[in-house]
Formats: C-alpha cells, sequence, structure tokens
C-alpha cells in the first residue's frame, strides 16, 4: 500500500467524524437551538480534510464558512467550540461570533472574513513570519470558486510570489458561488487554476471526492512548500449538497443532479470502498459502535453547552472600540 494502514483508518475516522457533526450541526439548527446561520459542508469532507491531513506542528490554516465542524476536528477544544455556536460565555469570543467566527491559535485556526476574501492578505501577512523565522510550515487558505474570483485574492496571491511566501490557495470548487453556477461566472473551466499561469504557480486539480488524492496532491506542493518552493494552488473539484445556507430553497439548481452527486459522488463511501479492496476496511459492528460513541459525545457536549452560562448584558461592549 502507498499509504500506512494506520494512517488510512485515521483518515477514515476523521471523514466519519466529519459527516456525524456536519449532520449533527443540521439537526441542532432544525431543532431551533442554534443561533445564527448554518453553512453545510455535508458531503465535501474529503477536500477539506484531505487536505489537513498534510498540516503540521506550527502550520496556519484559513477557512471558509462551510464545513463549521473543521474547528473541532482540528483539535479546539470541545466545550468551547460548543459553547461558542450556541452563543454561550465559554466560546472562544465569548458567543459575541458563533460559528462564523470561530478561531483557535492553539491549532493554527486564523479564522475568517464574512466577508469572503478580502482576509486573504493575512494568510500572507503570517507566511512572512513564518519565512522570517526560517521555519519549515506553510499557511493553508481555503475559498470556494465564487471567492476565487474576488481581488483581495489575486493581491495576497501576486504578494505570496513575488516574496517567494508558504502559502497553499486551495480553491473548493463545489460549483456554486452562493445561487450563482461557476459555469456562468468564470470564464475558465477551473475556477483558481484555470487563472493562475498569470503567477507561474505549482498547480493541482483534483478529484474533491476522492480524499486520497486531494491528499496527495496536497502533500507533494506543501512538500516542495516546506523546502522553499514558494506559493502554491491547488483545486478540489465536488458538488454542494446543500443551500448556501440552511433555509436556500436551491430553486436555482436541478434536484435531481443534486440527487446524483449524493448517490454517486460521496466521499465517505467511495473511501470506505477503497478501504474494502485494501482489505482494512472496518466492521460494519466496529464503524456503527465508532459512529454511536461519538454521536454520544456530541450530545453530551452540547447538552454542557446548553447549561453553560451566557454573558451578562453589561458584557456585551466588551472588546468593542469606539
Amino acid at each position: 500500500m502507498k499509504h500506512s494502514k494506520e494512517f488510512l483508518l485515521d483518515l477514515h475516522k476523521q471523514l466519519i467524524r466529519g459527516r456525524l457533526m456536519e449532520q449533527k450541526l443540521l439537526d441542532t439548527y432544525a431543532q431551533g437551538r442554534v443561533p445564527g446561520h448554518i453553512h453545510s459542508g455535508i458531503g465535501q469532507e474529503a477536500a477539506f480534510l484531505g487536505v489537513l491531513a498534510t498540516k503540521q506542528e506550527g502550520d496556519y490554516w484559513k477557512p471558509v464558512h462551510r464545513m463549521h465542524s473543521l474547528a473541532f476536528l482540528m483539535g479546539m477544544d470541545e466545550d468551547m467550540y460548543w459553547q461558542e455556536l450556541l452563543g454561550k460565555k465559554g466560546g472562544n469570543s465569548g458567543g459575541r461570533g458563533g460559528m462564523l467566527h470561530i478561531g483557535d491559535r492553539k491549532t493554527g485556526f486564523m479564522g475568517f472574513s464574512a466577508t469572503l476574501g478580502n482576509d486573504a492578505g493575512v494568510c500572507v501577512g503570517t507566511a512572512m513570519a513564518i519565512d522570517y523565522d526560517n521555519k519549515p510550515n506553510v499557511v493553508y487558505m481555503f475559498m470556494g470558486d465564487g471567492t476565487s474570483s474576488r481581488g483581495p485574492v489575486y493581491e495576497a496571491i501576486n504578494m505570496a510570489k513575488i516574496w517567494n511566501l508558504p502559502v497553499l490557495f486551495i480553491c473548493e470548487n463545489n460549483q456554486f458561488a452562493i445561487s450563482t453556477p461557476a459555469s456562468y461566472s468564470i470564464p475558465v473551466k477551473d475556477a483558481l487554476a484555470g487563472r493562475a499561469s498569470g503567477w507561474e504557480l505549482p498547480t493541482k486539480v483534483v478529484e474533491g471526492t476522492d480524499v486520497l488524492a486531494v491528499y496527495d496532491a496536497a502533500k507533494e506542493l506543501t512538500d516542495n512548500m516546506r523546502k522553499g518552493g514558494g506559493p502554491a494552488i491547488l483545486e478540489t473539484k465536488s458538488y454542494r449538497w446543500r443551500g448556501h445556507f440552511e433555509g436556500d430553497s436551491c430553486s436555482y439548481r436541478d434536484p435531481e443532479v443534486t440527487k446524483w452527486y449524493m448517490e454517486n459522488k460521496d466521499c465517505l463511501k467511495i473511501f470506505e470502498a477503497k478501504l474494502a479492496e485494501e482489505g482494512i476496511l472496518p466492521s460494519q459492528e466496529e464503524i456503527d459502535a465508532f459512529k454511536a460513541a461519538f454521536d454520544k459525545q456530541m450530545d453530551e457536549a452540547i447538552l454542557r453547552a446548553e447549561a453553560a452560562p451566557e454573558m451578562d448584558p453589561s458584557e456585551i461592549f466588551d472588546g468593542l472600540y469606539a
């Protein structure tokens, strides 16, 4: 096998956790227990977790607003995570930001701006610090196909290139920017990779539902970056199962196409089929037991978060400057 059994099984567990957590977020939101919006990444787990499986100690990462579960999956404290999502005082920003403004310096999670793409320069600044300290680390900047057309992204890529900084720009192309199809708004086949020739960067385009293809491409690019190879671009191709946000009617797309992708391009099913071919897929009983234990863990954390204190009205303006 190209990859060790231990690595493959750990990656399988991460995909299961990601799927269950995204579903738990949907269910909790549907029950009216989560303030704010949900931007679900269910079905797109491989495009994110395949990349972040290459993450090392000292690396930084900046996601998009999809796959809210990533913060926890990458090591954020469980109670802090759920309390922020539920607007409680023990959250990373005291419950003020909710799921759109989670961050965790301990795990290298830089947070992000809800105005997508505007904070691309933060990744370049972080990479400057890495370069200044002469460390073999990288910065992962995720964006969607819609964000790939924004001006601040191009400025950031340009600066990363001329200063030879270790930033991996990842376009998670799920074919829709809110309701606008990439086929309409982007003049090239590959949203970001197709426009990379202007910077002469190392570039890869992979199937985003194949977690090993994503991992292998990300590892090749980041291995080169850690040796001083400068920035690179990775584009993963997938499909957004849910609407832009929960409550989105998705009237702008064909439900039969969505159904086809869900049935035929499920990254978890695809990976489990590969593990079965290698003869290392855990038994269904083992998988079910793992799922049940993780589901119980999440339910207990949510109950703790719901019982946790909310901030006092006198504290709501703490941290604001005028």
